[in-house]
Parts: structure tokens; sequence; C-alpha cells
């Protein structure tokens, strides 16, 4: 196997094969950056040749990108398995940005050739030792290219049959792909005067990643709120992420400066189906992100049934919005900041859930400097409608059931469809044989 310094003297190679002897190497990101600085907007690329086997650059690479240079390409080589995809993928968010994984050799010449060519933003090569990722079964080879998008195709182009599943869920849901075309973050520095908004956005560090789990569609209505609420409050749309627990990829956990989690309570006391694979993952790795989230906020709401086991029982009291309270230990633990006072909503309450929803929403939209506008409308299901609306609107109760039976790359139905299997007598739960 080969060395990580021969896997980047081959990186670098390649790069002088395309963009000639004289091509600007660094072999950090500071020098990068420095360099991109000094000289010309429109003069020749910078290359910032990098390890990505340091699980560190992650975050180095992501401040990169939020400055924005042109002439900046990023070259990560990984010279072993398993090679984590994370700062690629992460790199997709960031607007007119060039991004392509590829084994070293010809493909890779192919991304590099791209990368040169590529004139609207910084671009970002992962380039992977042949012997690193040939028995990898999760490894992507891919483009993602907005002059594509631009010309009326997909950006991102996969090649090969084979995507790994978080890029599945960028594709599948309200992902990033299908928010970043076009756009960018907005920049570090924030208005003295613009107040309460300002305040709230820097705190926040501008960009806020929106994680759900549940089986009723509660969780997702609320995580989908607060993503309206941030949107019309001032973020950018490519600024707020939302999607399920399952559908983030764990090793960005680091990187993120402010998760917000909205967690339903499935059986007896368990994570729903939608969220049981990233509460795995972030125990069996909880070792390698201690002292590694410190920079990262956090704010968390549990959705149960205080009663659902008996009124005044134990088992209730036990397992009350439980996975909610379990992932806060946990993020606590591992050193994450705790942004507001944990939030709960229980069923038992006369509005149900929506009672402690909207106690908790308050602090944090005020906390996020959000709280003077009124969200709505766009890219969700909008408002629960009550149960009444809901029979009106679905066709004699049919409503979309059919539709969200097959769609499988949710895991789970539109909340106006749960309620209208219970006006059937029926009433959904996941099968406990497969737990």
């Amino acid at each position: 196997m080969a060395s990580a310094k021969e896997v980047q003297d081959k990186a670098v190679a390649g790069v002088r094969a395309v963009a000639g002897a004289e091509a600007d190497v660094r072999f950090s990101l500071s020098a990068a950056l420095s360099a991109c600085a000094s000289g010309p907007e429109d003069g020749p690329k910078v290359w910032a040749v990098i390890s990505g086997d340091d699980a560190g650059s992650a975050n180095e690479v992501l401040k990169a990108l939020s400055a924005g240079h042109k002439r900046l390409v990023i070259l990560a080589t990984a010279a072993k398995g398993p090679v984590s995809q994370l700062q690629v993928l992460r790199a997709m968010e960031y607007g007119d940005v060039y991004v392509a994984a590829a084994e070293l050799g010809q493909k890779a010449s192919g991304a590099i050739s791209e990368a040169w060519k590529f004139e609207a933003g910084t671009s970002v090569l992962l380039l992977a030792a042949p012997e690193a990722v040939r028995s990898d079964s999760q490894w992507t080879a891919f483009s993602y290219d907005p002059r594509r998008e631009a010309a009326g195709g997909s950006a991102f182009a996969a090649d090969g049959a084979q995507v790994r599943k978080e890029i599945q869920g960028f594709l599948a849901r309200e992902s990033l792909l299908t928010l970043v075309a076009k756009r960018s973050l907005p920049c570090e520095s924030a208005d003295a005067g613009a107040g309460g908004l300002g305040e709230g956005l820097a705190d926040a560090s501008k960009t806020v990643t929106i994680l759900y789990t549940s089986d009723t569609g509660h969780g997702e209505e609320c995580a989908k709120a607060v993503a309206r609420q941030c949107r019309n409050g001032g973020y950018a749309n490519s600024a707020v992420k939302c999607s399920t627990l399952d559908a983030f990829d764990v090793g960005a956990l680091s990187s993120e400066p402010l998760i917000v989690f909205c967690v339903a309570t499935a059986g007896k006391g368990e994570f729903p189906g939608n969220g049981r694979g990233f509460w795995e993952k972030i125990n069996a790795r909880a070792s390698e992100f201690e002292g590694k989230l410190t920079e990262t906020k956090y704010a968390m709401f549990g959705l149960g049934d205080s009663h659902y086991w008996g009124k005044g029982t134990e088992d209730s009291r036990i397992n009350f919005a439980k996975p909610a309270r379990d992932l806060d230990e946990v993020l606590e633990k591992l050193g994450a900041q705790r942004l507001i006072p944990t939030g709960f909503g229980d069923d038992q309450d006369v509005d149900q859930y929506h009672t402690g929803f909207g106690e908790w929403k308050s602090q944090l939209y005020s906390r996020l400097g959000v709280d003077k506008v009124t969200a709505s409308g766009g890219e969700d299901d909008g408002p629960v409608k009550s149960d009444e609306v809901i029979k009106t609107e679905t066709k004699q109760l049919r409503g979309t059931l059919k539709e969200a039976l097959d769609d499988i790359t949710t895991g789970q139905i539109p909340f106006h469809d749960t309620k209208l299997i219970k006006s059937h007598g029926s009433y959904q739960q996941d099968d406990r044989d497969l737990r």
C-alpha cells in the first residue's frame, strides 16, 4: 500500500500534468489562502494539497470554502481506507463550487482538468489511492458541476451505479443538492446595527441544520416549522438544512455550528425508524467525538406521551421523550453546547405537543433572531391541519396513502396521511420483529 506521501506526490504530478510544471501548489490551506488573497482575482489557480486522512481537516476545508476564492482548488488525498467523503459532500452546500471524488489515475486527471477550468468558484477534489477504496462498497466516485445544471442537466453525476447512502439521502429528500444551486452562504461579518437578527445569526454562525426522527410526522412538522422560520427570518435557503436523523452523516457533527433536533418517541422509549441508525452510530463512535464538539451548539425538542404506559406509572415516567433525553445527555457528555433548555411536547396537554413546542420555539427563535417574522408557506407540508379539514380534503378519506406508501425514500408517511389512517380505525406502528 502506498504511503500518504507517495499518494500526495502522485496527486501533485497529476496537477502539474494538467496545469503545467509551474502550477502553484501549496501543502496547507493557510498557505494557499494567503496566496489567493495576495494575488489578482483572475490569476492562476492555487492548489492546496492536503491529507484527507486527517479528520481535523474537515473544519479547515469548510472555513476555506466560506472565503469563496475562485482561484482556490482544495485537493484532499486519501491513502488508506475506509475513506470518508464528508469533505466533498459538505462542499456542495456552498453554491458555485466544483466538487469531485475519484481514484488516482486517468479518472483523477479528468477531475483535475475540470477543476482547473472551473472559474465560478472554489473547487474541491478528493483523490483516493485505488487500494484504499477497492474493497469499500460505500465509496462513490462522482462529480458535482454547476455548469451542467446551467445547461439544463443535473449538476450531480455518479461514476457508476454505486451511490453511498448519505448521497442518496441528499438526492432523494429536500437535500443539499436541491438547495444550493446558484446560492452561497452569507458572509461572516454581521452588521452591528442589525439588532437582534444580526446577533442571532452570529450566534448560530449563519447556518442551521435541523434533524428530526418521527413515525407519525409530528417531529417532522416541528422541524419544518423551524426551517420555515429561519428561512423567512433572514437565513439563506442554502444555509438551512432539514432532514431525518438517518440521512445525516454522523461524522459531520463536529463541523456543524448549530443543530436543532426534533425527536419523537416510538414503542417503549425507543427511537423511531428513521433515527435509529443515527443513534446507534453516535454511540458506537462516541470516543471519536470526545473533545471535538465544543464548537457545536444544539437545541433539543422531544415529543412523547406521558401517559402512554398508564397515568403516573414508572414506565410512563421513564419512557416519556426518552430518545430526546438520551441524545441530549450524549451530546452534553461529548462537549456540545446547549443553546437553550431542552423542550418537551406531551400528547396529554390540551393542544398535544403544540403546547410545549410553542413555548420552546419562542425561545429558539428569539435566540436565533428570527422571532420578528411569521413563517408561512414554502418548500414543505405547511402547518398541521385539523382532523375535519384533513377529512374534507382527502377525497373521501383516500388521501395520498398510495403515493406515500409507494415512496420508499422517506421511511415514513406524511402527517396528514397518518391522521387519515386513524380515521379508518388503524394505527401506525413499526414492525417490532425487525428491530
